[in-house]
């Protein structure tokens, strides 16, 4: 079943990032996002994939090399946080989904033009957060918008009832200490009670 939810994995610990990605692995988020902040971002995203793990993404990315590096190692998704036509026509030609940051209803329409699986409204709460989305998909629902940017558990729901095909969660999803342990049950339980709070709206 279908969270909604793309987990963000931002650290400056690579091990910490491979501790969350095995964590995140058996919940029911629908994509986990490494961004490429993290020290070394593109081996953990080929080491995770080599264990197995699923719906493992590249997110911050910014350059046509680490979207060509991502399709090489098997990435299932790519996130930028800024609207770039190179970019999406790369990832597009790739075969690889691919989610750009927009802002303006123009960048968003845009990016659809140019391709893009889906639309990141970010940064979200800086802009109005749910009364935005609503102004902008009332005269254009077709676009398939992505929020992030401060999002909390219980405004998940409100964004899904809006229209939003996904909402990303960060720190809300994890502690630095369950990543610290080294053990991804501890991220996992962790995980799955903001889960939990997300499903019931709390």
């Amino acid at each position: 079943m279908s969270s909604g939810v793309i987990a963000v994995i931002r650290t400056d610990s690579p091990e910490y990032a491979l501790t969350l990605g095995r964590g995140f692995s058996n919940t029911s988020v629908d994509g986990i996002e490494i961004t490429m902040t993290v020290p070394g971002a593109i081996e953990v995203i080929e080491r995770l994939i080599g264990e197995g793990v699923q719906r493992v993404g590249g997110g911050t990315v910014r350059t046509i090399e680490q979207v060509r590096r991502l399709s090489k190692v098997g990435a299932t998704f790519i996130v930028s946080p800024h609207l770039e036509e190179q970019l999406v026509k790369e990832a597009v030609h790739l075969g690889l989904p691919i989610t750009p940051g927009t802002l303006s209803p123009s960048e968003m329409v845009q990016a659809l033009n140019w391709g893009a699986t889906n639309q990141k409204v970010f940064p979200i709460n800086a802009v109005g957060g749910q009364n935005y989305v609503k102004s902008v998909l009332e005269p254009l629902p077709d676009l398939s918008l992505v929020v992030s940017g401060g999002v909390q558990t219980y405004e998940v729901n409100s964004y899904l009832d809006l229209g939003c095909v996904g909402v990303c969660l960060g720190g809300a999803l994890w502690r630095v200490a369950d990543a610290s342990s080294g053990d991804p049950q501890k991220v996992k339980e962790y995980a799955d009670e903001a889960l939990a709070r997300v499903a019931i709206g709390k």
